[in-house]
């Protein structure tokens, strides 16, 4: 499935480091230095955003190592990951809205690391 140039345009404003890649008939945009939300460790992890259903989903973002954080994002998949294109990816258990921009997407899914406001 192609994206959309003009989301890509938009996203890569953002995260100038992407790759888009397809497999198994789903296409991922890898984003590679992704800066994670104050209070995550490590900082900093490259990403595979999924934009279409998948697992139950609307969107994923995997990440290429399991984080520690202070979020609400706290369920993470298996402990072996997900292998995608070769390499294993970390998720969280996180809802977001259908029908949103690539940018959107990646924004909603970093909500998942960000400490809870009181």
């Amino acid at each position: 499935m192609a994206l959309p140039a003009d989301q890509l345009e938009e996203l890569k404003i953002l995260f100038p480091k992407l790759a888009v890649a397809e497999e198994g008939g789903m296409t991922f945009v890898e984003i590679k230095n992704l800066i994670l939300p104050q209070g995550c460790s490590p900082k900093q992890v490259t990403a595979l955003l999924c934009p279409m259903s998948r697992d139950g989903y609307c969107s994923r973002l995997f990440l290429s190592e399991k984080i520690s954080h202070k979020g609400r994002g706290q369920n993470w998949n298996p402990a072996g990951g997900t292998v995608i294109l070769g390499q294993s990816w970390f998720a969280v258990s996180w809802k977001t809205s259908a029908g949103q921009t690539l940018t959107r997407m990646v924004l909603d899914h970093l909500d998942a690391f960000r400490p809870c406001k009181h």
